[in-house]
């Protein structure tokens, strides 16, 4: 388990942003290597929330009709999210557990709401990133039964709508912003 520069699709990403392919005693995991090429590691942790309270569109926020598959500006979107919900006394649940969640070696809004682009990346690796989160005893993607097992992506549709990825069949959909669903941060290293 050497310490390495994340180059591989299921490293463990640890506090002070270095990697390894195999736990390193005395060192803080954070989160796992999705994607080398892009600098993307998911969290470890999971929570579930709806993509907002209510149905509204966010003015700054792309309006994708089909599937945004290139979208891969989930820092920006969950930042445009964030502020325009706080500004306009909104709940974006999903944004804002992504954005609030910190780590050690990490604070708030270093981790972010994916984008389809960023979820898809995670969704083609997931059998690598299981396997690194089966290792470190955390929860892995297409598990469980009480959820769909659909995770929000930052894209939005439409007023109503959001993007969301079914992490069984792998079906892109959007659905109402009122429905909850799973949500996994990612973060940039």
């Amino acid at each position: 388990g050497e310490t390495t520069d994340c180059a591989n699709v299921g490293d463990i990403l640890y506090s002070d942003m270095t990697c390894s392919t195999a736990p390193i005693s005395g060192k803080v995991a954070i989160g796992v290597v999705a994607s080398p090429i892009r600098g993307l590691a998911i969290a470890l942790e999971q929570g579930a929330a709806e993509w907002s309270d209510d149905h509204f569109d966010i003015p700054n926020l792309t309006n994708n009709s089909s599937a945004p598959t290139a979208d891969f500006s989930g820092k920006s979107n969950t930042k445009t999210i964030v502020d325009y919900c706080k500004a306009n006394n909104k709940s974006c649940p999903a944004a804002e557990y992504a954005y609030n969640y910190r780590t050690v070696g990490t604070e708030t809004g270093d981790w972010y709401l994916p984008a389809m682009g960023e979820l898809l990346y995670i969704y083609v690796n997931k059998v690598k990133l299981n396997a690194t989160l089966q290792a470190l005893g955390k929860i892995q993607f297409d598990s469980g039964t009480t959820y769909s097992r659909s995770y929000w992506s930052s894209s939005e549709a439409d007023s109503y709508d959001a993007w969301l990825l079914d992490f069984h069949s792998g079906a892109l959909r959007d659905d109402y912003k009122d429905d909850s669903y799973f949500v996994r941060p990612v973060i940039a290293y």
